[in-house]
């Protein structure tokens, strides 16, 4: 028990990946506000059951939402600001908490919301007590090390890792919960989605599922989705660095493909930043691309690479 809280001292969670993932949760309600009309996303009055309507609005804190207390257009604008200044990582003490009532709002605003939505809402109210206790003015600055600080990393490694058993959990209830229904269990749930007229993939794409859809592998098509999530919740016990890194990398190809299939970028922003925040210990992704970027735009082409002593160390 003591070394285990000796390494819980020395190991802080207070990095530029807090920074990163909020930017990735900001990055899809941003979207969301960007390119959708905010008062049709919020009347109510286009529920067919009125009964609905009425429910929805007693809902207790249904109304603790930034488009409440502002308005719709004034709340959109003050809403769009709030995100922006995430991207800085200026004052996480205070974005961290106005971020979190943003897709808070989102989810209790409108009344087309997807699992991303809520997912990110409850990820950044569950972050704003870490925003809370961050020591640094700016989240993409390294932490300020003090011996002090070791209390705080212990509570916070222990908080940090309940945060991403609910990740882990995501996953597992959407595995587990597919086997409730038939056309997953027969394997040609993936055919039906695919084509469905609403949410199914453009056509020149379900062209390209059809070659597995339609064949004698459709059903082992369909159940690679049920087993890829189960992995995925069971690297909650995954002690290997590079096996986290591979599922990480699966998981993030698993959503991208849900953009092209069925157009949800805002879904993929929330969960490529729950699965950095889950299986990116080191921050890998965010160090890759830091590095794309310095050689990119700075003309460094002899950089250490950090993200590949992290993930060999």
């Amino acid at each position: 028990m003591k070394s285990l809280i000796l390494f819980l001292e020395r190991k802080s969670i207070f990095n530029e990946r807090l920074a990163f993932v909020r930017s990735i949760f900001a990055l899809g309600a941003l979207l969301t506000l960007l390119f959708n009309n905010v008062p049709e996303l919020a009347d109510f009055e286009l529920l067919a059951n009125k009964q609905d309507m009425i429910f929805v609005r007693n809902i207790p804190l249904t109304n603790f939402s930034i488009f409440y207390f502002l308005g719709l257009e004034v709340g959109k604008y003050v809403s769009i600001l709030i995100l922006l200044s995430v991207f800085t990582g200026f004052i996480p003490q205070v974005t961290g908490l106005l971020q979190a009532w943003v897709h808070y709002s989102i989810c209790n605003s409108f009344l087309v919301v997807e699992g991303g939505d809520q997912i990110a809402s409850n990820l950044t109210i569950l972050l704003v007590l870490i925003c809370l206790f961050d020591n640094r003015l700016n989240q993409w600055r390294p932490e300020r090390k003090s011996e002090g600080r070791k209390p705080v990393n212990v509570f916070f490694n222990v908080y940090y890792f309940l945060i991403i058993l609910q990740v882990a959990i995501i996953y597992l209830h959407s595995g587990i919960g597919k086997l409730y229904n038939e056309e997953w269990r027969n394997g040609t749930c993936a055919y039906y989605w695919f084509t469905h007229n609403v949410f199914g993939a453009p056509v020149w794409i379900q062209k390209i599922y059809n070659i597995f859809t339609l064949s004698k592998f459709a059903p082992l098509f369909t159940w690679s989705v049920i087993i890829l999530e189960l992995l995925l919740f069971a690297c909650i016990l995954a002690t290997n660095r590079k096996l986290k890194y591979i599922f990480l990398i699966i998981g993030l190809i698993f959503h991208l493909s849900i953009i092209f299939t069925h157009g949800l970028v805002s879904f993929f922003c929330s969960m490529a930043a729950a699965l950095i925040l889950y299986l990116d210990d080191k921050n890998i992704i965010y160090l890759k691309i830091k590095e794309i970027f310095i050689k990119n735009y700075y003309g460094k082409k002899s950089i250490k690479l950090e993200w590949e002593q992290c993930l060999y160390s």
